[in-house]
């Protein structure tokens, strides 16, 4: 999908890991608007983690028809070096990226490297500090911190330096929920400011809040639109091996007990709506249709709606599933 203004414009790109046969991405074609949010899912393997290290100048393309990310060619050693100004990359391990003696002197070291003077390291660092809420723990040492706190930490040393653009590669999946509440709350404040985002996922619950979600698989898009389309395609779904946000499983487990909702709940709030409300429609496994369908239809995929008035629930085994 082309976007408009686009911060990332990136056609054909190639990446082949030395030593193995097939290319982690293979023909890629990536566009991001400036301002955008945009979630990258799929399989294990399929080259997301691949895509944030390259888009942060992190890793060399084997080739591609064209790689610009902030106005730089990432298909050139210049491109690669400059890109690193702009974009930011939070990896999912924060130890990985907490380098200093406590909390502030990890969120001065990307500016110190930067030959600022010291009166704007300081302030720089007490506006990160009050923007990430970790003013209390300025002197804290990284071992010290909770998963949450260390990942908002590393999170605060990135964005230390204005950037453009921030990629985030699964920066939740070593977090305990209360660690993924304040991340996640983190990232929510920097894209209400502008920032570009790219999210790297394998929660889907985290793809909802984004503008387009981006599917790879074996390194090649596969998708690309809203999530709500996409979590319309249940055999996409299956076969990327991405499931459903949670409010979306519980949905889908009361429909195959016969539960009638009007649509496939994806959020908390989008199932307590259904509910409370629903009565109208059968949702059953199958695709989308407005006329019944038997539940062992190999033409229909899950989760497919039409109305409970052309098809009842059948007594006694509740309903179609």
């Amino acid at each position: 999908m082309l976007a408009v203004n686009a911060l990332i414009d990136i056609s054909g790109l190639h990446y082949r890991y030395p030593g193995t046969a097939a290319d982690a991405l293979a023909g890629l074609d990536l566009s991001v608007a400036e301002g955008e949010f945009v979630a990258v899912v799929g399989p294990n393997g399929s080259g997301k983690s691949t895509l944030a290290r390259i888009l942060g100048g992190l890793a060399v393309a084997s080739g591609g028809h064209r790689a610009a990310v902030c106005g730089h060619d990432l298909l050139t050693e210049p491109g690669r070096l400059a890109v690193r100004r702009d974009v930011g990359v939070l990896f999912q391990n924060p130890e990985n990226q907490l380098v200093a003696e406590n909390v502030e002197e990890d969120i001065a070291f990307g500016l110190e490297n930067l030959g600022l003077p010291a009166s704007e390291i300081a302030t720089r660092v007490d506006e990160m500090l009050a923007r990430f809420d970790l003013e209390d723990l300025r002197h804290r040492e990284p071992h010290l911190l909770s998963g949450g706190q260390k990942q908002r930490t590393a999170l605060a040393g990135v964005l230390a330096i204005p950037r453009r653009a921030l990629v985030l590669d699964e920066p939740t999946a070593m977090l305990d929920p209360a660690g993924q509440v304040e991340v996640l709350g983190a990232v929510a404040r920097e894209r209400e400011n502008g920032l570009t985002i790219v999210l790297v996922t394998q929660e889907m619950d985290e793809v909802l809040g984004a503008d387009r979600v981006v599917a790879l698989e074996r390194g090649s898009a596969v998708f690309d639109g809203p999530p709500a389309e996409l979590f319309a395609r249940p055999q996409l779904i299956a076969d990327l091996s991405l499931g459903l946000p949670a409010a979306g499983e519980v949905g889908l487990a009361l429909m195959q007990s016969g539960r009638r909702f009007v649509r496939t709940p994806l959020t908390i709030d989008e199932l307590l709506d259904e509910l409370v409300g629903s009565g109208g429609t059968q949702l059953t496994l199958g695709g989308v249709s407005e006329h019944p369908s038997s539940a062992d239809d190999p033409a229909h995929g899950p989760w497919e709606a039409h109305t409970a008035a052309d098809s009842p629930a059948p007594a006694g085994d509740g309903g179609e599933a």
